[in-house]
């Protein structure tokens, strides 16, 4: 009897001690990791590079020379001068993401090099070279496979390209000017692509935009030489069409953005 009851208090004791003993130690943390929640929510900015490639057609609708004052109306199809070459550049924008749809407005800025040559009354030689593309757009798309988004643009761009006409060299001969202008004229755009956002801040994107820029009509002096002081003015239509294919890397900053995670 004696052992029985003293097996029941070591065994108390024990029970009492361990408990004790338990509650002292530390909460271990759980052994679930957290999922993040990946969100398109907020400001981001990154870079981009490309190709461009499209048209410029020129009519020239008007001649004038001074002295005698002679005005000449004409509708004449002048050139047709495609063009292509590299651009590069900036963009930054803000992401709003309800559900799967996110919604956004973009900026972006690019360096062109993007011309072409070809001739133009026989013996002249027309050169389209544009200079800067600036674009301001609405964004609209559907996150899939939880960290892509599929998505479509469209808004307003703005251009500049410098336009010349110049006297073809024959064999060694140089090319002499006749006239040239910078013309910025804006536009309307349409565009897509897909984007992937490979770490929480970092996003990848591909895109493909066609912009058409407004139909403008540009003055252009030309070179007289030994006719001077007369001078000879030609107005003409110019219309632009670009097509631009881009990849690039956006930074998104966390700014006012709650950091959301599930278990």
């Amino acid at each position: 009897m004696k052992i029985r009851m003293t097996l029941a208090a070591a065994a108390a004791f024990l029970t009492t001690t361990a408990a004790g003993y338990a509650a002292d130690l530390p909460v271990k943390a759980s052994m679930l990791s957290p999922v993040p929640i990946w969100s398109w929510s907020g400001f981001y900015g990154g870079v981009h590079v490309g190709a461009g490639w499209g048209t410029t057609e020129s009519t020239l609708t008007n001649i004038s020379i001074v002295p005698p004052g002679v005005n000449l109306p004409l509708n004449l199809p002048f050139s047709q001068n495609s063009r292509s070459g590299f651009l590069g550049g900036a963009q930054a924008g803000y992401n709003w993401q309800s559900g799967v749809f996110v919604f956004g407005v973009q900026g972006d800025i690019a360096g062109l090099d993007v011309k072409g040559t070809t001739p133009c009354l026989v013996v002249l030689a027309c050169t389209s070279r544009s200079n800067w593309l600036a674009t301001a757009s609405g964004r609209v798309g559907a996150v899939v496979a939880d960290r892509g988004l599929i998505y479509a643009k469209g808004g307003a761009a703005w251009m500049n390209t410098t336009h010349s006409v110049d006297i073809a060299g024959f064999g060694a001969a140089p090319r002499t000017t006749l006239t040239s202008q910078d013309s910025t004229t804006w536009g309307w755009l349409l565009g897509m692509g897909v984007e992937y956002m490979f770490a929480r801040n970092w996003t990848a994107f591909i895109e493909y935009d066609y912009i058409q820029f407004d139909k403008k009509n540009e003055a252009f002096r030309l070179n007289t030489g030994a006719l001077a002081p007369v001078v000879v003015t030609v107005n003409s239509d110019i219309l632009n069409k670009m097509s631009i294919a881009k990849v690039g890397v956006n930074y998104k900053f966390d700014w006012g953005t709650p950091v959301a995670a599930r278990y």
